[in-house]
């Protein structure tokens, strides 16, 4: 008989606290209850995840969790501070009341863990994430967190080029914060059409050097890199580029290619001697991409 009570009580609730807000007991009541269980030692992160599950209440995809270092295997290095893993668990997707626990999708699935670089930081950090994030986790033998998040990008719903390029931007750098954020910008909204992404070209990639137009204010030069010919424009005063001037000159330069002409923009590099920064363009060999420079 007893049996039978407590199964009538879970089916219906009725020993557990309604939701003011939705009338039944929420997801939001059963992340609350379960509160006292876990904790990342870190104010700033236990807050954070907290607050997720506090406005989940009938979108438990809303809420993250605090998932044990313990859950993931098979970790492999990405790039210096991320990594793939299996997570065993897989994600939440609904309550189960007949198990009082959570019903989860994708046992065993393939996830990111993304260093976060500083728990105080850990709203935006989250915000700028481009895959769904799941949850936090610890690494004692680095002591660092780490964000688990999807391997698949929320825009493409695939694993794109945007994603790619994103654990790159560590290892490469113009030496200019306003260029680096320009070309990482043009690459976060590659996503499947990689050939609008430029990239940072270093300048030793370029050999057999000619000139063949050349101005106060601007340089134009021919360059090969990897046996393809490219031209290479000098930015107008480059030493003191800024994101602004970025854009106004990227726009410029597109606004100059007419229906008939199509001049692809590769990328940014530059001259150590001269401390130029140059557009890496296509190299019209007919000659008219001298008049779209000029």
């Amino acid at each position: 008989m007893d049996s039978l009570i407590n199964g009538i009580k879970k089916l219906f609730n009725s020993d557990e606290e309604i939701c003011e807000i939705c009338n039944y007991t929420c997801y939001t009541k059963r992340f609350q209850q379960n509160f006292i269980n876990w904790s990342s030692n870190n104010d700033d992160i236990d807050n954070f995840i907290k607050n997720t599950q506090l406005s989940a209440h009938g979108d438990v995809k809303k809420a993250l969790e605090w998932i044990p270092y313990y859950k993931f295997y098979d970790i492999e290095d990405i790039t210096k501070d991320r990594y793939y893993a299996n997570w065993i668990d897989g994600n939440m997707i609904d309550w189960d009341s007949e198990n009082q626990n959570w019903k989860r999708e994708g046992r065993h699935m393939i996830v990111e863990l993304k260093k976060l670089n500083d728990p105080k930081s850990i709203e935006q950090e989250a915000m700028d994430e481009m895959s769904d994030l799941y949850g936090i986790t610890w690494d004692r033998k680095t002591k660092t967190y780490l964000m688990v998040v999807s391997e698949i990008c929320k825009k493409c719903n695939v694993y794109c080029a945007a994603k790619l390029f994103q654990p790159n931007f560590k290892n490469w750098t113009s030496g200019n914060n306003d260029i680096d954020k320009f070309i990482q910008d043009t690459q976060l909204s590659s996503h499947k059409y990689v050939k609008n992404a430029l990239e940072w070209i270093p300048y030793n990639n370029f050999n057999d050097i000619k000139i063949y137009c050349k101005r106060s204010k601007n340089k134009n030069w021919r360059r090969k890199v990897q046996n393809m010919a490219v031209a290479l424009k000098s930015l107008n005063n480059s030493k003191n580029v800024t994101l602004e001037y970025m854009n106004n000159e990227i726009t410029l330069y597109n606004n100059r290619v007419d229906d008939d002409v199509y001049i692809r923009l590769y990328g940014i590099t530059q001259d150590p001697e001269t401390k130029d920064y140059m557009m890496v363009l296509d190299y019209a060999e007919s000659g008219s991409l001298r008049h779209y420079l000029n």
